[in-house]
C-alpha cells in the first residue's frame, strides 16, 4: 500500500471512530500493521483533530480514546514510533480537542479520562500517562 491509500483509508477509519473499543482497536491494528507509514499516519491523527468545518466534538473525543488505545497497542508491541510522536505533540492534541475558546469544554473529561494516573494505575502506566508526565520508571 503506497503513503497516500494508507492516508485516505486510515483517514476513512478516523473519521468513523465511534465509542465502541472495537472501533478504536481497528484503527489502531490498521496504524501497527502500517507502521512503516508512522508519519503519514501521525499527521491524519493530527489533521483529523484538526478539521473545524466537519469534526464533531464527539469525534474529537473518540479520537482522544482511539489515541490511547494505540499507544498502549504500541507500547506492548515495542513500536514506540507512535508513542514518541504522540509525546512530542500532546499539547497541539489537547488544544484540538478542547480548544481554549471553549467550545470543547465536555471534552476536558474524557482528556483527564485518558490520561489520569488512577486510570492507569488499573494496568500499570500506560503511554498517554508517560507522555503527561506522569513518574517514570526504568524498564
Amino acid at each position: 500500500m503506497d503513503p497516500f491509500e494508507g492516508r485516505i483509508r486510515f483517514s476513512g477509519l478516523l473519521e468513523r471512530l465511534n465509542a465502541s473499543h472495537t472501533s478504536h482497536t481497528k484503527a489502531a491494528v490498521f496504524a501497527l500493521k502500517n507502521r512503516n507509514m508512522d508519519e503519514d499516519l501521525h499527521s491524519c491523527i493530527l489533521e483529523q483533530l484538526e478539521r473545524n468545518n466537519t469534526n464533531t466534538m464527539n469525534n474529537r473525543a473518540n479520537i482522544m480514546y482511539f489515541i490511547d488505545t494505540l499507544c498502549e497497542m504500541a507500547q506492548k508491541e515495542g513500536v514506540l514510533e507512535f508513542v514518541r510522536m504522540m509525546q512530542r505533540d500532546i499539547l497541539r492534541v489537547v488544544e484540538a480537542v478542547c480548544p481554549a475558546d471553549g467550545s470543547g469544554a465536555a471534552n476536558v473529561r474524557v482528556v483527564r479520562d485518558v490520561s489520569s494516573a488512577p486510570r492507569a494505575s488499573k494496568r500499570g502506566p500506560t503511554a498517554l500517562t508517560l507522555r503527561v508526565g506522569a513518574p517514570q520508571t526504568a524498564a
